[in-house]
Formats: C-alpha cells, sequence, structure tokens
C-alpha cells in the first residue's frame, strides 16, 4: 500500500516541485524553466585527427539558457552569430553505453559519479539539442550539441563536431558539466 500511495505522489507531483530531477519529464515549457539562467562549464575534449590526438580541458564562456529553451554560449555565438533554439532530440541519441562512451574518449569517467544519483538513465531524461550546419570560415565545423539535463544544478553537455579545412579533418568529442553560475 506504501509502495502505491508513494507512486501516486510522484505522478500527481508537479514538476515544480521535483525540481531536482528530471526523468520522464516531457514538457519542455519545464524543462527550459527549470533550466533557465547562466552556467558555468567544467570538462574536456578530444581532438582525433590523421596527425594528432590529444585530450585538454574543456574552454570556459559563458553559457546561458532562456525560459524559451534558446541556448547562447561563446562558442555557439561565434558561429551562428546569436542564441539557438534547442529541439528535443528525437530519437535520443544518447543511452547509458553511449554516454559511458563518451566519458570515456574525454577521459571524464568522474562525471558519470556526479550524474549517477539519477533516478533513470540519459534515455529517460529529455534530449536537448542543437544541430549545427556547416559553417564555413577558415575552417568547416558541424555537428551537435546536445543537453541532458539529469538535474536543474546538473546539466551534461555534449559536443560531437568535424572541423576541417584543404589540410585536415578533426573529430572534436567535449563532454561539459553544465552547473550555475553563482
Amino acid at each position: 500500500m506504501k509502495r502505491i500511495l508513494m507512486a501516486a505522489v510522484a505522478v500527481l507531483t508537479p514538476v515544480a516541485v521535483m525540481a531536482d530531477g528530471f526523468c520522464g519529464v516531457t514538457d519542455p515549457v519545464a524543462v527550459y524553466e527549470q533550466l533557465a539562467g547562466n552556467w558555468v562549464r567544467d570538462g574536456s575534449t578530444s581532438v582525433e585527427g590523421s596527425t594528432m590526438s590529444f585530450v585538454r580541458p574543456a574552454r570556459k564562456f559563458a553559457t546561458e539558457i532562456s525560459a524559451e529553451g534558446l541556448f547562447s554560449s561563446g562558442f555557439v555565438d561565434s558561429l551562428m552569430g546569436d542564441a539557438v533554439a534547442l529541439t528535443w532530440a528525437a530519437p535520443k541519441p544518447y543511452d547509458v553505453d553511449r554516454v559511458d562512451d563518451v566519458l570515456d574518449t574525454t577521459e571524464r569517467a568522474d562525471l558519470a559519479d556526479l550524474l549517477s544519483d539519477t533516478q533513470c538513465g540519459p534515455m529517460g531524461l529529455p534530449q536537448l539539442q542543437i544541430d549545427l550546419p556547416e559553417y564555413e570560415g577558415g575552417i568547416t565545423v558541424f555537428g551537435t550539441i546536445t543537453l541532458v539535463p539529469y538535474f536543474d544544478d546538473r546539466v551534461l553537455e555534449i559536443s560531437e563536431l568535424t572541423l576541417k579545412n584543404d589540410e585536415t579533418v578533426l573529430f572534436m568529442t567535449e563532454t561539459v558539466l553544465l552547473r550555475p553560475a553563482e
């Protein structure tokens, strides 16, 4: 009986009360409102090419999510010129194994520990995505940036990008833990 009562409370509890986790949350407006604000980044970037391979700390730059679902960061703004609308990824690109793979690639398996207290895995969480079309300058850049909000104070940002010019092609994978700016 106690389990049934707890299940009923969980189903009937508004998203705002369950702000500490996003398991099963499917309302974009609720997610964007919970994530609205400025974020700080901590993570690593892996770069692979035919003549180079290295992992370095991710760049730290301002990141903001609006209550309307607009994503702004130093990197995206430099390519797109302005904030970009987040879309709901369908199908969801990241399951537990794929998250573990990108965390291993970027040598940030420690981030899994910071996210592991969720009640569900990535497939049970919203996955918000930015699709970067090919941008040409001195270097052509394209790929995806995906946000997986585990909690209202911990969002995993995964970037999988291709960078190319006349001389080389590089594959960049970045995993970043976003935390609210103070």
